[in-house]
C-alpha cells in the first residue's frame, strides 16, 4: 500500500554570531555546544517521543533522518503530525536550553513519487519555507526586553537575568539568559571537545604530572582568553559542495545512474564529509602535538600538557577553530591536506563525486590577532580571507586546496578589502601574493600557480630566518629597508634587494627571489611579489630543520 512521505528541514540561523559574539572564550565553547545539541541529544529526544530511532527507514519506524549535522536535520515522515512534534520538541528545547538561539523548522508538502528526484526536491521546498517561517514569529533579540529597566550583561549587552560569580575574588557580574546559559554548558561542552578532538581522559604535562582533560581544557580555554600574545582563527570550508547538494537530484535521477537512491546518497556524502573533517582535525592536532623542532623538543606550545587549540565549529565541511597563533599556518595548512586525502579516499563521497568527476577540495582563511581584538571581527576577516582563497577553485579546479592568511598588527576593525587595497600599489603592483595552493596543484595551463604554492612561502619564510654561526643571515634592520622598499615601487625594491644579494651574496637571498632574481614576477600584466606574505609569516610558520641550513 502507497503511504505519502513528508519532507521534515530543521536550521539553526546566525549560529557564527551566536557563537561568536562574545570576546569569553567560556561561551564561546558553551555556545558552539548547544549549536551542536540540534542533531545530536534534542534529535535523540524528539526521536524518542514519536518512537523513532536513527538509522531507521520508513516502514520500520516513523521517522527517516536523512541528514544530521552542523546544527540542522532533514527527514522523512509518513504522518505530518510527527513531522510536527519533531519540529515543536527540538525548537522548544532550544528556547528552554539556549535562549538566542534562533531554531527553526517546516514540514514540507509530500513527495512526489512520480517524479525520480522527488525526495530532492520536496526536501529543496521544505528548507525554502524556513525564511517566511523565521519572518512570521518574532527573532532570538524580541526575547529580552529591556522593560522594566534593567542592567545590561557585561559580556552580550543584553539585559541581564541575573548575576554570576565569574572572578576569582567572587565578584559578581549581571549576565543575560543567553551568556548565562552559555556558561552553563561549558563544563558540558568539555567533555563533548574531549571526544571530537580525539584525546585521552587523562594527559600528561611538560613536568611529567597527569592531569584530568576537562582541566587541562580549561586552562586551554583560559590561555586563549588572554595568556596568549597572538591568537588565530582558522576557518576552512568545503569547495562547491553546495553546489553539489544542490545538483544530487538531478544527477540521481538522470539516466544510466546506477548508484544509490537519493536518501541514501545524501545520507553518504553529508557522513562521509563529517567523517572526513573530523579524521582531519584529529590527525592534524596529533600529528602536531608530535612534532619536534631541531633540538628534539616539542615544536609547539602546550598548556597543561595540551596544544592549545579548540575546535568551536566542526560539522559538515565548515571548520572554525581558535588557536595559538604560532601553529595557526602549520594546522590550516595539514588540516587542507589531510581533508582532501580522506574525502577522496571516503566510499560515500566518491560515489557521488565519481559522477561529477571531480575530487573534493577545501579552502581556508587565517586571522591572526591580538587576544582582545573582537572576536566576531576576527572571525569574519578568516570568513574573507577563505572566499579569497577560493580563487584557486576558479583556477585549479573544485578538488583542489589554497589558503590565505593575514597577520592583523593594526587595532583597527578588520575589512580585507581594504586590507588588500593598503598592500596594492598605484600602478597595480600586488604586494600580496595569496591565496597559496595547499598540496598537488593539478592542472594549470595558464601558470596561475607559479611562485604560488605553499612550499614557495615555506621556502621565503627560511631564507628570512636563516642562521649562521654570527646570527640571522638577513639582518632585521636589512629586513625593516626592504620592506619599506615595498611600498616605494618595483624599481626601488629591485634596486634594494639588488644591492643586498650583492652584499650577502646570492645564495643568502636567492630564495626570495621570484624572476630574473627579482622579488617580483607577472601573471596576466599583473605583478606581484611573495615577500610581503613571507616577512609577515616569520614567527608563524614553521620552517623546517632542513631549510634552516
Amino acid at each position: 500500500m502507497w503511504v505519502a512521505r513528508y519532507p521534515v528541514v530543521i536550521g539553526t540561523s546566525g549560529t557564527q554570531g551566536y557563537i561568536f559574539a562574545s570576546n569569553k572564550r567560556r561561551e564561546n565553547v558553551g555556545a558552539s555546544y548547544l549549536v551542536a545539541r540540534v542533531e545530536e541529544a534534542w534529535l535523540d529526544g524528539a526521536l524518542a517521543a514519536v518512537g523513532g530511532r536513527r538509522g531507521e527507514r520508513l516502514g520500520d519506524g516513523p521517522v527517516e533522518i536523512v541528514t544530521a549535522n552542523a546544527g540542522g536535520v532533514s527527514a522523512l515522515v509518513e504522518d505530518v503530525a510527527v513531522g510536527r512534534e519533531l519540529v515543536a520538541w527540538i525548537t522548544g528545547r532550544a528556547l528552554l536550553e539556549a535562549p538566542g538561539l534562533d531554531v527553526c523548522g517546516a514540514v514540507g508538502e509530500p513527495v512526489d513519487e512520480e517524479r525520480a528526484d522527488g525526495v530532492a526536491e520536496a526536501l529543496r521546498l521544505a528548507r525554502s519555507r524556513l525564511p517566511a517561517v523565521r519572518m512570521a514569529r518574532p527573532g532570538p533579540q524580541a526575547r529580552f526586553v529591556g522593560l522594566p529597566v534593567a542592567a545590561r550583561c557585561t559580556s552580550s549587552g543584553l539585559p541581564a537575568r541575573l548575576e554570576m560569580s565569574l572572578a576569582k575574588d567572587g565578584t559578581k557580574e549581571p549576565r543575560s539568559a543567553a551568556s548565562a546559559a552559555k556558561l552553563d554548558a561549558f563544563e558540558k561542552a568539555l567533555r563533548r571537545l574531549i571526544n571530537k578532538m580525539g584525546l585521552p581522559p587523562r594527559v600528561e604535562t611538560r613536568r611529567g604530572v597527569e592531569k584530568d582533560t576537562r582541566e587541562s581544557l580549561r586552562e586551554v580555554v583560559d590561555y586563549l582568553e588572554d595568556k596568549a600574545e597572538w591568537v588565530a582563527v582558522v576557518h576552512a570550508d568545503g569547495n562547491g559542495l553546495g553546489a553539489v547538494f544542490q545538483s544530487l537530484g538531478s544527477l540521481v535521477a538522470r539516466d544510466g545512474y546506477r548508484g544509490p537512491d537519493y536518501p541514501d546518497a545524501l545520507r553518504g556524502l553529508s557522513a562521509g564529509v563529517d567523517k572526513s573533517a573530523e579524521r582531519a582535525f584529529q590527525d592534524t592536532v596529533w600529528e602536531l602535538g608530535n612534532a619536534v623542532d631541531a633540538g628534539g623538543g616539542p615544536r609547539y606550545r602546550r598548556v597543561a600538557g595540551l596544544l592549545p587549540i579548540l575546535p568551536l565549529v566542526l560539522g559538515g565541511d565548515d571548520l572554525t577553530v581558535v588557536c595559538d597563533g604560532p601553529m595557526a599556518l602549520d594546522f590550516a595548512e595539514r588540516y587542507l591536506t589531510l581533508f582532501a586525502r580522506y574525502a577522496a579516499e571516503n566510499a560515500g563521497i566518491s560515489r557521488v563525486l565519481g559522477e561529477t568527476g571531480h575530487g573534493l577540495g577545501a579552502c581556508a582563511g587565517v586571522a591572526i590577532v591580538k587576544p582582545h581584538f573582537p572576536f566576531h571581527s576576527a572571525v569574519h576577516l578568516a570568513e574573507s580571507l577563505t572566499k579569497e582563497a577560493k580563487i584557486a577553485k576558479e583556477k585549479l579546479g573544485p578538488d583542489r586546496c589554497a589558503l590565505s592568511f593575514h597577520v592583523l598588527y593594526e587595532s583597527a576593525i578588520a575589512d580585507l578589502a581594504r586590507l588588500r587595497a593598503n598592500t596594492t600599489l598605484p600602478d597595480g603592483t600586488r604586494l600580496v601574493a595569496q591565496p597559496y595552493v595547499v598540496g598537488e596543484v593539478g592542472d594549470d595551463p595558464d601558470g596561475w600557480a607559479r611562485h604560488r604554492h605553499w612550499t614557495d612561502l615555506r621556502r621565503r619564510v627560511a631564507a628570512l630566518e636563516r642562521r649562521d654561526e654570527d646570527g640571522r643571515v638577513l639582518p632585521a634592520s636589512q629586513t625593516h629597508d626592504l620592506r619599506s622598499g615595498l611600498f616605494l615601487g618595483r624599481k626601488v625594491a629591485d634596486a634594494r634587494f639588488a644591492a643586498l644579494s650583492t652584499r650577502l651574496g646570492g645564495s643568502a637571498v636567492g630564495d626570495i627571489a621570484g624572476d630574473d632574481g627579482s622579488p617580483f614576477w607577472s601573471h596576466d600584466e599583473v605583478t606581484s611579489t611573495g615577500l610581503l606574505d613571507a616577512m609577515d609569516a616569520v614567527g608563524f610558520l614553521h620552517a623546517s630543520p632542513e631549510a634552516r641550513t
